[in-house]
């Protein structure tokens, strides 16, 4: 199999059911467009989802940090760039910017990804092939740091949710994408309204299963708001959430 692009770019317009009633890109969704980038850049080759799937293997997110200088509009045309930057013992690192048709830079990310076997669940060795991927050490967007979100003790309930068979991906597990969705839409909607994430920080430590009740909690820290998604039956933590909200200029 060949190589794909050392740096991987795709177009897109941001569409009506992508936006909230501002007209913004809604983060879950620009969180999706992300996680797509990634999917395409290593579709076709040895590490792609269907090679890896064949082997009883897959790819696993662990660490995904955003900065968003400008939330993407309906209508407006985007870039989105990725590239494999380097690994560090079985995680791969990948960089993300996402541009305007004009060139102005509105996103900035990093995440940490490594492969699992799907039937024992440890991580995999496939991550150290030297063409898994097309490393590019010389381009850091922003540094990846691999510790977790700090856990919100004590933080109240923003809401509740249940996995339903739309939240459910390719490799048969909740979308990553679906609990930055669960942490946001437990927001109420004055607060949406009025502020817009300036980065987010997602830690992602289990995951829920089909039916499973889920509960987001939080709690203000300083300049931050901290999250914690949970299952609801036995208080397992899910995945944890770091956000920087702003209000517009």
């Amino acid at each position: 199999m060949g190589l794909p692009p050392t740096i991987w770019k795709e177009q897109r317009i941001i569409d009506a059911f992508d936006v909230d009633p501002l007209g913004r890109l809604r983060p879950q969704m620009l969180f999706a467009y992300l996680l797509n980038a990634a999917w395409n850049h290593a579709r076709g080759t040895s590490y792609g989802h269907e090679e890896l799937a064949a082997q009883g293997l897959m790819w696993v997110l662990i660490k995904m940090e955003m900065r968003i200088r400008r939330a993407p509009e309906w209508r407006e045309k985007i870039v989105v760039e990725t590239w494999g930057k380097k690994r560090v013992k079985l995680y791969a690192l990948r960089d993300f910017t996402i541009t305007s048709e004009t060139g102005e830079k509105l996103v900035s990310a990093t995440s940490a990804w490594t492969i699992l076997d799907r039937t024992s669940g440890r991580p995999h060795r496939s991550v150290r092939k030297p063409d898994n991927p097309p490393w590019l050490p010389g381009r850091d967007e922003l540094e990846t740091s691999f510790g977790k979100v700090p856990e919100p003790k004590g933080g109240s309930e923003l809401g509740r949710f249940r996995v339903l068979f739309s939240d459910i991906d390719v490799n048969r597990h909740v979308n990553s994408s679906r609990y930055l969705q669960w942490m946001i839409d437990g927001h109420p909607h004055e607060h949406l309204e009025t502020t817009y994430p300036g980065s987010i920080e997602l830690s992602f430590l289990s995951e829920a299963g089909p039916d499973d009740e889920v509960l987001v909690l939080s709690k203000d820290s300083e300049n931050w708001e901290l999250c914690s998604v949970r299952r609801a039956r036995d208080g397992k933590e899910l995945c944890r959430g770091r956000f920087e909200w702003r209000r517009p200029i």
